[in-house]
């Protein structure tokens, strides 16, 4: 019975979904509903070196605040980045690279999405739960995890899927990333590990809490440098 209900509760929860975004066209690309957003907060597992980033895009800025569990507080803003070391490792103020500080830039993690040129139709036709096994698609979001997450797992571990979930706006919420083990015979958790590589999306942060977190960062540190 309880197994009933729970089918059931999942079937209403998809044509909710459905009517939600009755507004939006079948062929509207995710793509673009992406580039409507004014904010984005990511919330890592622990295989990444922050617990949590958040972005402003048209200003071109973002903050590991200083409340994040873990991670050194750090801002960007436009060509510029400040991060803080510890009480004993004072700070410091350079300019931006990519290359350098990945994380502070937000297509290091929607890059892989929109590679994936997704619709809303795809997104419907999914239940809004998108999973990808071709292994090229996966080529992108394994790139993607080798650089962004803090774990060494290229020599244990394969990506063997990834899930991504999306709300009723059909804007990614949740990315899932399946690890496989090289060699079966190894102690390695592949579920605990993959849990840790986990990113959840949010886009309701506002000017305000954005503002909050950037500014402080950045005077703490502006003030000691």
């Amino acid at each position: 019975m309880k197994k009933k209900w729970i089918i059931i509760l999942g079937i209403c929860a998809v044509f909710f979904l459905t009517a939600c975004i009755k507004d939006y066209s079948e062929s509207q690309k995710i793509n673009d509903i992406l580039d409507r957003e004014d904010y984005v907060a990511i919330i890592f597992g622990d295989g990444y070196l922050q617990q949590e980033v958040r972005f402003e895009m048209k200003e071109d800025r973002a903050v590991v605040p200083v409340n994040a569990k873990w991670g050194l507080p750090k801002y960007r803003e436009g060509e510029t980045v400040g991060v803080s070391y510890g009480e004993e490792g004072g700070v410091d103020i350079y300019d931006a690279d990519p290359g350098v500080n990945p994380e502070l830039y937000l297509e290091s993690y929607l890059d892989s999405v929109r590679s994936l040129n997704l619709t809303v139709r795809d997104i419907k036709d999914s239940g809004f739960s998108v999973k990808i096994v071709q292994k090229e698609q996966l080529s992108v979001f394994a790139e993607e995890l080798v650089h962004m997450s803090g774990m060494v797992f290229k020599d244990s571990y394969e990506l063997a899927g990834v899930n991504i979930q999306f709300d009723d706006k059909c804007r990614p919420v949740r990315k899932e990333f399946q690890l496989q083990k090289k060699d079966k015979t190894k102690l390695d958790d592949e579920e605990r590990d993959s849990a840790k590589c986990t990113q959840k999306f949010s886009y309701d942060i506002g000017k305000i809490k954005f503002g909050w977190a950037f500014n402080k960062v950045k005077k703490e540190i502006e003030k000691e440098y």
